[in-house]
């Protein structure tokens, strides 16, 4: 028996090996085609730390440390990374801290947990210290000297020697009065920790150099909450901001025995919601920056009296002190309409510096500046010269060069669109056809011109496509005319000289992508080579907060289809103040609004639910449907509303609440002149038990190319197409009735029909844990989790079909649904961790299926759905191996030739979105997170186009040579044919 199932697993393999072979798991890429049809854009997220390196590459390069965990060298001459360090994600790979001085550049991150020293010209890692970290997720890092790097957690201080990182002593902190340690500050030769009770005191520790504690005091601050704003000033001052009473309160660190009281209104300043402190760094003299609003600072100065106003900022959206060679200077930044004023004032007398006063071209779809860093330096002549870095509202970068001459504005080198990190919906549009293709579609749009109108509409159009081809064929003759732009135009615009117009191609392969970012930015990206089109920049806009993930909805309302009518696309969010929706309607080509104002429209309700209508107007617009917390039904545009009057019946909705665990379905109804949901149905997923995670839908307007599936006895298997089917996966946990017992993760997914709230289907795995990702498409559902029994990642499908008798095969109801339907099902093992996963479509989805998984290696891997078949038998039969059906083996088979972006590593990729081409076989596929990358794949090869080398020479010739010999045969066919009649 043991050799015989020896000799049948080998079998078994054998014919799998034989099957991959037929099978297209991968698509290698010629070295000269990198490029060609794929390009991918690096970026580090939001920048909370910035500093000009000032090790050897002075000046030349900016280091930055971002919020996603990223730390990064940016070229200061062009904006690409020199180097990028991706930490881990969660808690642990937090930046807590980021300092930098001459060729030290260290971060603390994890709260506590790591310390790094890092190689500011390479990149690399010098030395790695691991802590205990901080319960309280608070930490700090200060250098003392060239010997000696202090950290702070919660329960200790660390002293590390900063060439090798071993520590040199380590203090305990006192744990009383429930203290949470929030500062570090060194002066002098003492180290002082701070820490904060709420409601009661702070307390101030100090520690010497060689890690003795020299004395532990308390302040009394009963007026401190989880509100108050602290920061610690170079001047060894403790500040903090109490919104109760707008007051400053202020601490000398190393004698004060008591906070001195400052109210806004002694300084002459109002008052706001929106007040934040910012610490001067590099100044001996305690002075803090105050910011009122997006557009008032003020410059503070601390003294043992308390808090005097140094000079009062209004207009001003940033600031920072420089010095150079014993002189403190203050920039300041102003935004006006269209540009940016920079002034410079002397710190000693106050006065502006003329020579360094300066314009900036700044377009309004960036927002307010918030932080600018200077770099300054004497130039041969030793006059002064500037280079600055300015981080904008949007999360962008920018680089400024100081202009030369006097008087004209000063040139942005490069922009950083580090909005980009933070995409979360994404829609390819069809870019519209051609002048001449368009005068086609003016021709036999309209059925009301006589014969003579459309004869001289078809001689006007045949007489432009001559005036074209002349055109084009004179360009041939004189060679490509370069177009002069403005270098400054074209920075803030992105494009370059050799771009092409906005035009479909013959096989619809270039697509505008429309981004949807959380940072409240809207970009036009082509996708020939990701330069941004157009951008609209919106601070009020918020994504949703649904299922514990945040969502921003796009809507394509209307494509290019419809000529001459423009394309057009919604954006669903919240406003930031209210909670109310905020809607934004434009041309996805031009980007011009429709609809609503440039700015956004706020409405007067919160949003519950959207969703489409089913039917379009006259001029082809499918509206938007719009659910409040009153269960009313609002219509976007409003001119949509005669649909739902129409259609009222046929519309149904549905809301899954993770607060209270119930899924509940609606249906309009008219109510004197307005539309309300009615509740119709209930589904109670008990949340005390579990919570809901993922609520997946089918794609909208999904093509599906065959209704069945044809078995090896000729029989066909027809396929469960329910268009309303919605999968719920809900995690939680149970308690094992066993001799061991204890309390375990559980899985449930549920197949549930969103218009009549029908459970279709429903398992459960125990032991098994997320995160969960969910490609539902067609009659098939692929999902993975952890089981965490076997310490492993697994991948699990299931296909639903109706049996081998179709119920109806025209269209699908959910009131006469057909019986049960039955699931086959299957579970294997993949063998890398992934973050997320989709499926590619196709125009009419002839090609087969592809998974396409984002590792958390880096790479975007590309398997067959077949290899995720649920009918994959263990022993293969003659029926199976007819069909074509591969036999079952645990494992996924992983290939490194089927990563389809090669070595291009992409980081905390947060999904995947795919688009039809026009060409069947071809699918687009751009994976977003903190880097963009775009590319094509064939799931089944290149089958519609022909291929590159393709020898046209041969068959020309072959051709040629076939029809001479048919004319030479036909010939001496009809000779030999007369003679034989002369016989």
């Amino acid at each position: 028996m043991k050799k015989f199932g020896r000799s049948m697993m080998t079998g078994n393999i054998l014919l799998l090996l034989g099957v991959l072979q037929t099978l297209p798991i991968s698509q290698a890429l010629y070295e000269d085609q990198i490029g060609k049809f794929d390009w991918h854009q690096q970026y580090v997220g939001k920048i909370t730390d910035m500093f000009w390196d000032q090790s050897f590459n002075a000046g030349k390069r900016v280091l930055v440390s971002s919020e996603r965990h990223v730390l990064a060298s940016v070229h200061s001459h062009n904006g690409s990374l020199a180097w990028r360090k991706v930490l881990e994600d969660g808690p642990r790979g937090r930046i807590d801290k980021t300092l930098h001085s001459g060729n030290l550049l260290v971060t603390l991150t994890g709260g506590g947990r790591f310390v790094r020293k890092w190689n500011a010209g390479s990149g690399l890692a010098d030395w790695e210290v691991s802590l205990p970290g901080s319960k309280s997720g608070r930490a700090d890092l200060v250098q003392c000297g060239r010997d000696l790097l202090a950290v702070m957690i919660q329960d200790a201080v660390y002293g590390l020697d900063p060439r090798s990182g071993r520590q040199k002593w380590s203090v305990a902190l006192p744990q009383s009065y429930q203290v949470v340690y929030t500062h570090l500050f060194t002066s002098g030769t003492n180290l002082f920790v701070i820490g904060q009770s709420l409601g009661q005191q702070v307390t101030r520790v100090t520690v010497d150099m060689e890690g003795v504690v020299r004395s532990t005091e308390s302040v009394k601050a009963p007026w401190l909450s989880e509100s108050t704003q602290c920061e610690v000033t170079n001047g060894g001052v403790l500040i903090c901001y109490r919104s109760e009473d707008q007051s400053l309160q202020t601490l000398t660190l190393t004698d004060g025995q008591v906070f001195k009281s400052t109210s806004l209104q002694i300084l002459g300043l109002e008052p706001s919601e929106e007040i934040s402190m910012e610490t001067v760094r590099k100044m001996e003299e305690p002075l803090i920056f105050l910011r009122t609003a997006k557009n008032h600072m003020a410059l503070l100065e601390l003294t043992k009296d308390g808090v005097k106003l140094k000079k009062d900022l209004p207009s001003i959206c940033a600031a920072q002190v420089v010095s150079l060679d014993d002189k403190s200077m203050l920039f300041t930044l102003e935004r006006i309409p269209g540009e940016l004023k920079m002034k410079v004032y002397d710190m000693e007398t106050g006065s502006e510096m003329a020579d360094l006063y300066q314009t900036i071209t700044y377009l309004p779809q960036h927002g307010y500046p918030q932080r600018i860093e200077v770099l300054m330096f004497k130039k041969r002549d030793l006059r002064l010269g500037c280079r600055f870095a300015i981080l904008s509202e949007d999360y962008s970068m920018q680089m400024v060069l100081k202009a030369e001459r006097d008087g004209s504005p000063g040139k942005i080198a490069w922009r950083r669109e580090e909005a980009l990190a933070y995409v979360l919906s994404v829609e390819m549009i069809d870019l519209p056809v051609s002048e001449n293709q368009a005068k086609y579609e003016d021709e036999f749009g309209s059925h009301k011109d006589d014969i003579a109108t459309m004869f001289m509409k078809r001689f006007k159009t045949q007489i432009s496509q001559l005036k074209t081809y002349i055109q084009q064929q004179l360009q041939k003759l004189q060679g490509h005319r370069h177009h002069h732009h403005d270098t400054e135009a074209m920075a803030e615009s992105g494009s370059d000289d050799d771009d092409e117009d906005l035009t479909r191609d013959e096989f619809n392969l270039n697509k505008l992508i429309v981004l949807v970012t959380g940072a409240g930015k809207v970009f036009g990206v082509r996708s020939t080579n990701g330069h941004i089109e157009w951008e609209h920049f919106f601070p009020e806009l918020a994504p949703f907060d649904g299922n514990n993930q945040q969502k921003l909805l796009l809507f394509v309302q209307r494509t290019t289809a419809h000529f001459p009518n423009p394309p057009q696309c919604t954006v669903v969010g919240k406003h930031k103040g209210t909670g109310n929706g905020f809607l934004f309607s434009f041309n996805p080509i031009s980007g011009e609004p429709v609809d609503t104002p440039p700015t956004g429209q706020v409405l007067n309700y919160r949003i519950t639910q959207t969703s489409m209508l089913g039917e379009l107007d006259d001029h082809f617009l499918r509206g938007i449907l719009l659910m409040d917390p009153d269960n009313q039904i609002h219509v976007f545009p409003g001119k949509c509303l005669s649909v739902l009057k129409k259609t009222f019946g046929s519309q149904y909705m549905f809301v899954a609440d993770r607060e209270t665990g119930f899924i509940k379905g609606y249906r309009t109804v008219p109510n004197q002149g307005k539309f309300l949901m009615e509740n119709v149905w209930t589904v109670n997923l008990q949340k005390k038990q579990q919570t809901i995670t993922q609520v997946v839908g089918k794609r909208p307007l999904e093509q599906v190319h065959s209704q069945g599936r044809v078995l090896g006895d000729r029989s066909v298997l027809y396929r469960y197409l329910n268009p309303n089917l919605v999968v719920v996966v809900t995690e939680g946990e149970f308690i094992e009735q066993s001799q061991r017992g204890g309390v375990f993760n559980t899985i449930n997914l549920y197949l549930l029909d969103s218009v009549t709230g029908h459970m279709v289907f429903h398992c459960s795995h125990k032991r098994a844990k997320g995160p969960i990702t969910v490609v539902h498409s067609e009659n098939w559902v692929v999902y993975n989790y952890f089981n965490q029994k076997s310490r492993r990642l697994e991948m699990a499908v299931l296909e639903l079909y109706e049996g081998k008798e179709q119920s109806n095969s025209t269209a699908f109801s959910s009131f006469s649904s057909p019986r049960q339907p039955l699931v086959l099902r299957q579970s294997y093992i993949m063998p890398l961790f992934i973050s997320t996963m989709a499926t590619t479509v196709t125009e009419k989805g002839i090609t087969s299926k592809q998974i396409i998984f984002a590792l958390k290696l880096g790479g975007l891997l590309a398997l067959p759905k077949a290899l995720l078949d649920p009918r994959r038998p263990l022993v293969p039969t003659q029926e199976t191996m007819e069909e074509g059906t591969i036999p079952y083996i645990p494992e996924l088979p992983v290939n490194a030739e089927a990563i389809i972006n090669y070595n291009q590593s992409l980081y905390n990729v947060q999904g995947i979105h795919t688009s039809p081409a026009g060409l069947e076989s071809t699918s687009l596929v751009l994976s977003y997170g903190l880097d963009l990358y775009f590319t094509r794949v064939q799931p089944s090869k290149m089958f519609d186009v022909l291929k590159e080398d393709f020898d046209y020479f041969f068959i020309s010739a072959v051709l040629l040579g076939m029809f001479v010999v048919t004319i030479a045969t036909q010939k001496l066919s009809a000779r030999r044919a007369l003679s034989r009649a002369w016989k």
